[in-house]
């Protein structure tokens, strides 16, 4: 349960972290927390809060954002940085990436997409009709995602 800090409506549909109401969100977007609450998330893991905009600086070629990384900088997907003039990178040959077998159905898509969660794919490309307990996927995750979604389930990889 939870306030909205614009209008004042208390409900358990507004959440702790952003204090907002869905209604002031779409009314009021400029003085929603959103923004707030992902700069304090990045700033936890000494990620730069918005992508760099130095004008002086490197432009990383590599992602959507476009950094201009400053001398001493980080990029946003705090794996380039900018060394005396000079883009580094942590792992220039491979991507970095964390991976783990999760359990079916409790999958990251248990979801009309997912036959082993649903049986939909049943008997192509499932091992039995209906949910298949005692079975797990395989889960990758890239690190630096750049998209920065605030209730990313995979926070923790970037």
């Amino acid at each position: 349960m939870a306030s909205c800090e614009i209008c004042g409506t208390i409900s358990s549909f507004i959440s702790v972290e952003l204090g907002v109401c869905l209604q002031c969100i779409r009314n009021y977007p400029e003085r929603s927390l959103a923004r707030q609450a992902h700069r304090r998330s990045r700033a936890a893991f000494g990620l730069p809060e918005e992508p760099p905009r130095d004008p002086a600086g490197i432009l990383c070629p590599i992602w959507a954002n476009q950094c201009q990384i400053p001398e001493g900088g980080l990029g946003y997907c705090g794996l380039r940085w900018n060394r005396g003039g000079q883009l580094m990178e942590a792992y220039p040959q491979e991507g970095k990436l964390s991976w783990y077998h999760d359990p079916l159905p409790t999958n990251c898509v248990a979801d009309w997409v997912c036959s082993g969660g649903t049986g939909a794919g049943y008997p192509k490309y499932a091992h039995c009709p209906g949910p298949e307990l005692g079975y797990s996927n395989l889960a990758v995750f890239f690190h630096a995602c750049t998209f920065n979604c605030l209730y990313c389930q995979n926070w923790h990889f970037v």
